[in-house]
């Protein structure tokens, strides 16, 4: 009997008429609401696919760095993977390494050429990765705005629909159903329309910054590799 009930009552529920029986007020949150939802649907789409190429790209080239090519082979690599944050370091490393006059400048001597490497590379490969990381978190604010503000707005409606529920008592003089049922309407469906905005962006908010913390890891202990490729190239053409 019970599922009978819970299963009519799911039956019976029409957000178009919840949105039809609400004020102005109400439905101007609703709309408000409903482009939230839409809108980080959108950002998370965008965001996933994103980051999976992100990761399909990175795994590509680490796959290629671990066969121990050449740093042709690697740069050129690097521009097959345009996605990958990865091989935008290796890519900016080589052309500061290949056509600039210090590092293959013998008359600078190897202590001053290790010098400037150190210096050099380090302030490349520092402004690559927070360019990276940029990119990596380009929109994630709009998920967070989102999931904090659609359920201020669901509570607002909330609140309105309440308001006018008392309100339509106190013109009519009757509590009965007929008069509080526009303004309960309106606030549950804020409140329902609030959440579904607000649920989603979250989560996935804060899934997409644990992906692009682990990928913004990844970059530093790569970044410290190729330093350290760099220091071994300079003394082995010594």
């Amino acid at each position: 009997m019970l599922h009978l009930s819970a299963h009519h009552l799911l039956a019976t529920v029409n957000p178009i008429k919840a949105i039809a029986d609400s004020d102005w007020f109400g439905r101007g949150c609703l709309v408000l609401l409903s482009g939230l939802s839409v809108l980080a649907i959108t950002l998370i789409f965008h965001k996933y696919g994103e980051l999976r190429r992100i990761r399909q790209h990175n795994a590509r080239f680490e796959r290629i760095v671990r066969k121990d090519g050449t740093w042709e082979e690697l740069f050129l690599a690097s521009k097959e993977n345009p996605e990958s944050p990865l091989a935008n370091l290796l890519s900016k490393t080589y052309v500061e390494c290949r056509f600039e006059e210090w590092f293959q400048n013998q008359k600078v001597g190897i202590e001053g050429r290790l010098d400037i490497a150190k210096r050099t590379i380090e302030g490349i490969l520092a402004q690559t990765i927070t360019d990276e990381e940029s990119r990596l978190q380009k929109n994630l604010p709009w998920l967070s705005t989102i999931a904090g503000l659609a359920p201020m707005i669901g509570l607002l409606g909330t609140v309105w629909g309440v308001l006018a529920a008392f309100q339509a008592i106190g013109v009519d003089g009757s509590s009965g159903i007929a008069n509080l049922a526009p303004g309960v309407s309106t606030a549950l469906t804020t409140t329902i329309l609030g959440l579904i905005a607000a649920i989603p962006a979250f989560f996935f908010h804060n899934r997409f910054l644990s992906e692009i913390s682990q990928i913004s890891g990844r970059m530093e202990t790569f970044s410290q590799d190729l330093e350290n490729a760099v220091r071994k190239q300079i003394l082995k053409e010594d």
